[in-house]
Order: structure tokens, then sequence, then C-alpha cells
């Protein structure tokens, strides 16, 4: 289940992990601003600031949990591997939950930098710089490897027909020499790596975030209880019990209004 588990995460991989960190059911993370280097003058002491930057609170209250009660009359007669039938479908329940949190409650609830499109689902390259501009004017490098896009799966065949995408003669060669056209995938553009997931709204709904740029430096991401697996016989009905839980927290690194959050969201007209 754990293997199965681990196996789907992506998002949870590409966040900033405070989980050594934890000590209780909330999490303190100083929030450090800019500093700005002061000029030193000869035969002068340099001059201290105080601390005042405040910090962002990591609850961890998410605790979901995958139950399964498998009889024994099912194992018995099954000709397939039941046990592992299950594991794959629970271990796909975790992690699915910890993706979906951190794609809906967390990375789509910011704000400061929304970019609304024209057409629903619908990007031109020129929206995409947009949005790009906006974690530039905050002084985001986006093409150091630490910043990732994420569309809604119409969004995402949205991208694909831009030709400055998906077309050699645009793009350039491919390092892995097969393009967007052929394997299916966008890889890289402007220096970030695309994914489709369906945790980004495609039916149109004004407002629905339907794609997201972000750091991994915009979402800080805790786990109190990795996911553990604990079973059981039940002599009553004749069946192993097994559940799996985790408990964890996630949060936006800035508040949902700052545009320093390093988090870009294309919205529905």
């Amino acid at each position: 289940i754990l293997d199965y588990a681990e196996r789907n995460f992506r998002l949870r991989n590409q966040v900033t992990d405070i989980s050594d960190a934890i000590e209780g059911d909330v999490i303190h993370i100083p929030r450090v601003s800019e500093e700005t280097a002061a000029a030193k003058s000869a035969d002068t002491a340099v001059t201290y600031s105080a601390q005042t930057d405040g910090e962002t609170q990591v609850s961890m209250d998410q605790h979901h949990y995958e139950a399964k009660r498998i009889e024994d009359i099912l194992r018995v007669q099954s000709s397939y591997d039941l046990f592992n039938l299950y594991a794959r479908s629970m271990g796909y329940g975790i992690a699915k939950k910890i993706e979906n949190y951190l794609a809906v409650d967390v990375l789509q609830s910011a704000t400061a930098n929304d970019v609304t499109l024209a057409s629903d689902n619908t990007f031109t390259s020129a929206l995409v710089r947009s949005g790009l501009q906006k974690l530039l004017d905050q002084g985001v490098d986006y093409t150091n490897g630490e910043t990732f896009f994420y569309a809604s799966p119409a969004s995402y065949m949205s991208l694909m027909s831009l030709g400055e995408f998906s077309d050699f003669q645009e793009r350039g060669p491919e390092s892995s020499g097969v393009g967007p056209n052929i394997s299916g995938n966008l890889g890289i553009i402007y220096g970030m790596p695309v994914y489709n997931s369906v945790d980004w709204d495609d039916d149109g709904g004004t407002g629905d975030e339907t794609a997201t740029i972000f750091t991994r430096d915009s979402v800080l991401f805790g786990m109190n209880m990795e996911p553990r697996v604990q079973s059981a016989y039940d002599i009553d009905h004749l069946a192993t019990s097994v559940v799996v839980d985790t408990l964890f927290g996630a949060s936006l690194s800035q508040a949902a209004g700052d545009a320093a959050g390093q988090v870009v969201n294309f919205n529905n007209p």
C-alpha cells in the first residue's frame, strides 16, 4: 500500500517539505522578507535592524484514511491477487487525497497573481508570458528547475495546440529526440515542466482555476504521520480488516493575497 501511495505523489515532491520541523499540531515558520544591503562608511558602526518578519502557521489538521474488510470467502474463491488489487486502490486513494488538497485547497487559493483567460480553458503564449512576468516582477527565476506548470486536461490540450510549444520548426529539437507531437507530452516550456491534472477545473465555471504556475518555495507541506497500514483479523466477519491513514498539513508560504507568494493562477472568464 505504501509503495502504491509513494508512486502517486507528484505535487508533494514539488513543494517545500517541513516535516522535520513538526512539533505539536501547528508549525510556526518564520516568513523572511527580502533584505537590502546598507552602505558602510569608514569609522562607523554597522546598524542592526529589528527582526519584524511575520510567520506562516501550518496546521496538522488533515487526517484521512482508507479502510477495507476483505472476507475469507472472497480470498478463497478469487483467482487473482485480491490483496494486491486493494493495496493499489488504497495507496492511490491516500496519495490522491494529499495531491488534491495541495492543488485545490492550497495552490488554487492564491489570488494575488491571477490571470484571466479570454476563453474557457484556452491559452495563448502571450497569456503564459503574462503569468511569467508576474513572477519576474517578484524577482523569481522561473527557469531554475524549481518552477512547475499544472493545467486541467482541456487547458493542457490547448497548450498542445500552440505551435510554439509543440511544432519542431518553432520549438526546436528535443533532448530526447521525440517532440510533443510524437510523445504526447509537452515536457518543458519556458524552462518549466508542464503536467496535466484533473485537480484543475475545465468545466468552464466563471473564476475557476484551470491552470497554475508555482515555485517549490510557494507551499509549505508537513506530514505529522506518514501513511501507515494497520490490519487485524475480524472473527465476527471472518475477514481481514485493513486501514491506511495519514495526518498532514499544508499552507501557502505567504498570504493568499500577497504577490510575493510566487503562485500564478489562470482563471476562466
